[in-house]
């Protein structure tokens, strides 16, 4: 009978081809895999990086909006302390001016007492001359 030859899977001269493909696949696979994690990796330090100029820039905002609340505070107080001042000048000024009226009554009341007195004090001398 015939000979029945073995089918080669691969022939002899190919297998150089093939093992350099097989490891330039694998090389090519870490080589991806290596960037891939690089790639990763710089788009989570972006990330980092832009969350954190964000909060910079919150941060900065708060601190300028407080700023501003605390002068508009300082300035409401001011504004407030100015108005009780003035307010209270105002009352000082009607209660001197109430005093002062309240003196004149009394000056003048004295002077009518002390007038009432001489007149009282002349018609006595008048009555004790008449009767002596």
């Amino acid at each position: 009978m015939r000979e029945i030859k073995e089918m080669e899977v691969c022939p002899d001269d190919m297998l150089p081809y093939i093992l350099v493909g097989a490891i330039a696949f694998i090389v090519a696979l870490v080589i991806g895999f290596l960037s891939g994690i690089l790639y990763r990796k710089k788009v989570a330090e972006k990330e980092i990086s832009s969350a954190e100029e964000e909060a910079k820039r919150i941060m900065n905002e708060a601190i300028k909006s407080a700023e501003n609340k605390k002068r508009e505070a300082l300035v409401e107080a001011r504004e407030e302390i100015l108005t009780e001042r003035n307010e209270y000048e105002r009352e000082v000024k009607e209660r001197r001016s109430d005093l002062q009226k309240q003196e004149r009554r009394l000056q003048q009341k004295e002077e009518n007492l002390d007038h009432k007195t001489e007149l009282m004090e002349k018609k006595e001398e008048s009555y004790a001359a008449k009767l002596a």
